[in-house]
C-alpha cells in the first residue's frame, strides 16, 4: 500500500465504518427505548403499512365493543320495563280469575275491577317512561319496518359495503315493542259490546259505570286479551334475547379478533428486545474498534516524516 498524505485511504475506511456502527447503535438504542421495532417509515415501510391499518382494526373494535355494551344496557332496562308490565298482566289475569267466580259480589268485583284499572294504567306508565340516555324503548319509537325509526347499533370496525348485507351494523329495533295498552292483545269482542283492539277495559268491566253490574263471563271473556296481551309480552321479551344473545356472541368475537390482531402487530412493531439487545451489544464492539482502526490509520501519514 502506497504512503500518502493528501489522502488517507485506511482512515476513511476507519471512518466509513465508525459511523455505520454508530448509526445502527443508535437503531437499536432507539428501539429498546420505544419498545417499537418500526419507529419511522424508513424502518419498515411495509410494516408500518400493515402495521397502521391493523391499528385501525384494532380501536375500531374496541369502541365497536363499546357500543355492544351500551347496546346491552340499553335492552337490559326494556326488559325491565317488559318484565313490570308481564307482572302486571299475570296480576290482571289472577284478578279477572277470582272476579270471574259468582263468589263474589257486584262490590268485591268493583274492587277488583280498581286495581286492575291502575294496574293497566301503569302499564301506560311504563311503556311511556322506560328510557335509557333519553331515548323512549317501548313507547313505539322504533320501528324496522320504517327507515327512520330503525335502531341501529355499529358493531364492527368498518362501514359496510353492501347495505343489503351488513357486517358492521345490527338492526335491533325490532325487539322494542310497542307496549301501550292500544297496542297489547288481540281485537276482542265482549258480550254486550263492540270489538276494541288492546287491553283497553271494555265498558262492560268498568267500575265507574253507574250501571255496573258484570257477569263472571264479562271476567272470562277479558281473560283472553289479557292472555294474549302476556304472549305478546313474552314473545317480545324472547325476540329480546335473541338480540342479547347475538350481541353477546359479538362482544366476544370482537374481544378475540382484537387479540389476535395485537399479537400480530406486537410481531411487526414491537422490538425483540434479546435480538435490539445483542445488535446494540455488537455494534458497541465494532464502534469501539473501528475508533480504534481509525485513530491508527490517522498515523499513518505520519510515516511519510521517517522517510524524508
Amino acid at each position: 500500500m502506497a504512503i500518502t498524505v493528501n489522502t488517507n485511504v485506511p482512515s476513511l475506511i476507519a471512518q466509513s465504518s465508525l459511523n455505520k456502527s454508530l448509526s445502527a447503535m443508535e437503531k437499536a438504542m432507539q428501539q429498546l427505548t420505544t419498545g417499537l421495532k418500526i419507529n419511522n417509515a424508513g424502518d419498515d415501510a411495509a410494516g408500518l403499512v400493515i402495521s397502521e391499518n391493523m391499528k385501525i382494526q384494532i380501536n375500531g373494535s374496541r369502541k365497536a365493543m363499546d357500543n355492544v355494551q351500551d347496546a346491552q344496557n340499553f335492552a337490559a332496562v326494556a326488559e325491565s320495563g317488559m318484565t313490570a308490565i308481564g307482572d302486571h298482566l299475570q296480576r290482571i289475569n289472577e284478578l279477572l280469575i277470582q272476579g270471574a267466580s259468582d263468589t263474589y259480589s257486584t262490590e268485591s268485583r268493583k274492587a277488583i275491577l280498581v286495581e286492575i284499572n291502575q294496574r293497566l294504567e301503569d302499564i301506560n306508565m311504563i311503556a311511556q317512561s322506560s328510557s335509557f340516555n333519553g331515548r323512549t324503548m317501548l313507547d313505539g319509537s322504533f320501528d324496522p319496518a320504517d327507515p327512520d325509526k330503525r335502531f341501529i347499533i355499529h358493531i364492527g370496525p368498518f362501514t359496510d359495503a353492501d347495505p343489503d348485507n351488513p357486517l358492521n351494523t345490527i338492526d335491533i329495533s325490532g325487539a322494542f315493542s310497542d307496549c301501550h295498552l292500544s297496542q297489547l292483545g288481540i281485537g276482542t269482542t265482549i258480550d254486550g259490546g263492540g270489538t276494541y283492539d288492546g287491553i283497553i277495559l271494555p265498558d262492560e268491566l268498568n267500575p265507574d259505570d253507574p250501571a255496573f253490574d258484570p257477569t263472571g263471563d264479562n271476567f272470562r271473556a277479558y281473560m283472553d286479551t289479557i292472555q294474549a296481551a302476556v304472549g305478546t309480552i313474552t314473545s317480545s321479551r324472547g325476540l329480546l334475547g335473541g338480540y342479547l344473545n347475538r350481541m353477546t356472541s359479538t362482544y366476544d368475537n370482537l374481544n378475540a379478533t382484537i387479540e389476535s390482531l395485537t399479537t400480530a402487530k406486537s410481531r411487526i412493531t414491537d422490538t425483540d428486545v434479546a435480538v435490539a439487545s445483542s445488535e446494540m451489544i455488537k455494534q458497541q464492539i465494532l464502534e469501539q474498534t473501528s475508533a480504534s482502526m481509525l485513530t491508527q490509520a490517522n498515523q499513518i501519514p505520519s510515516i511519510a516524516l521517517s522517510l524524508i
